[in-house]
């Protein structure tokens, strides 16, 4: 939840815990921001890993966000949101999972920014 805090006399505008990934059969990029609104990126390339081992990564480099969008190709998105649900027990935390073609970091941040806006 968006909120406002004081720090000292300074209001602190705090953000909900948010994730934006893009993910297709082989790789995973995630965009996430933190309550005080840092933003970072990883990575996750499934490599030789079946896929329930490489979704749980995923899973554990999304964390437990209050919103999360989902994005990528056929199964594997769909994989994951099942996933993600099956992991923090939480769909309604799934805010948008649609398909998508790749997406660069900076497009994901823009698409991350949009969502706690």
């Amino acid at each position: 939840m968006t909120g406002i805090g004081t720090l000292g006399r300074e209001a602190v505008r705090t953000l909900p815990e948010s994730a934006v990934v893009w993910v297709n059969g082989r790789q995973a990029s995630i965009a996430r921001i933190s309550p005080n609104g840092a933003t970072s990126t990883c990575e996750l390339e499934r490599g030789l890993e079946g896929e329930p081992a490489y979704l749980a990564g995923v899973v554990r480099a999304i964390g437990d966000c209050e919103r999360v969008v989902i994005l990528g190709p056929g199964s594997a998105r769909l994989a994951l949101e099942r996933e993600y649900v099956a992991v923090y027990h939480r769909p309604e935390r799934l805010v948008d999972v649609e398909p998508a073609g790749p997406m660069t970091r900076v497009e994901l941040v823009e698409r991350l920014r949009a969502l706690v806006d």
